[in-house]
């Protein structure tokens, strides 16, 4: 099974976007999903992008034209909910607690009959309240999910995200950031997946002191959240947790 570092490897090494999506793909069938579909939500000014469903896609040909013929794109209950929330979710998770209109139901079930099956859905939000979302499924019923999986992919979808829009607007360098060691050490502890008052604990601190410093490195890596501040973090050589080998240790809790 992949790690979260070789996956930041690869799609870092990658030469194009194409490159990078193939990797993720790959990445994903180790969990039993096979069908994939990257979309911006909103328009991306900070990129140059604009919003598009499936913009790197690997669902049936068939399935996407009858999607944007129907004009699904407007009222697909999936991408909707992404507004309200910025956790993974699973699709069976949103039918049976959310109401939904007849002809979301109908999204939703036509979706299965193109087997489309065990549904997530990932929120991407960026700067400035833009949000991607990365739509996956399996082509074979039956695959299981629990929360830790969720976050494994979760971590997997923002690199991607990441490595992504970096390719797609030919970014050459990565902004000079600077953190102090203190930064540096809150960062390798909730890469271990220790929450706040834990990191108090172990290095010594308060929790208020933990706070101010892990909101200075949001500010800094331009973050909103720890689990995307720990991928940047990694992703940009500021800090190298190598005793975090396994995918499963560093995201037990999204």
């Amino acid at each position: 099974m992949i790690t979260l570092e070789q996956f930041i490897e690869q799609t870092n090494a990658a030469n194009t976007a194409e490159e990078v999506f193939l990797i993720f793909e790959k990445a994903l069938r180790q969990f039993g999903y096979d069908r994939i579909c990257y979309s911006l939500i909103t328009n991306h000014p900070s990129l140059g992008l604009n919003a598009g469903h499936g913009v790197l896609r690997n669902y049936s040909e068939d399935w996407m034209k009858h999607y944007f013929k129907n004009g699904y794109e407007k009222i697909d209950p999936v991408p909707k909910y992404c507004f309200s929330t910025n956790m993974p979710f699973t699709w069976d998770w949103l039918t049976a607690t959310t109401k939904l209109s007849g002809d979301e139901h109908k999204v939703m079930n036509e979706a299965r009959e193109a087997k489309l099956y065990d549904g997530i859905a990932v929120p991407l939000y960026g700067v400035n309240g833009e949000l991607a979302g990365v739509g996956m499924a399996s082509s074979a019923n039956g695959t299981g999910v629990d929360k830790n999986m969720l976050c494994k992919i979760r971590a997997l979808a923002f690199q991607f995200h990441l490595a992504y829009t970096e390719k797609e607007a030919e970014l050459n360098t990565i902004q000079n950031i600077h953190l102090t060691d203190r930064e540096k050490e809150i960062l390798l502890w909730a890469a271990e997946g220790k929450s706040d008052p834990v990191i108090a604990e172990i290095i010594g601190i308060s929790y208020p002191t933990v706070r101010y410093h892990m909101n200075n490195v949001f500010k800094k890596l331009n973050a909103n959240e720890r689990t995307l501040a720990v991928v940047k973090a990694i992703r940009y050589g500021l800090i190298l947790p190598t005793y975090v080998s396994e995918l499963t240790s560093p995201y037990q809790t999204c």
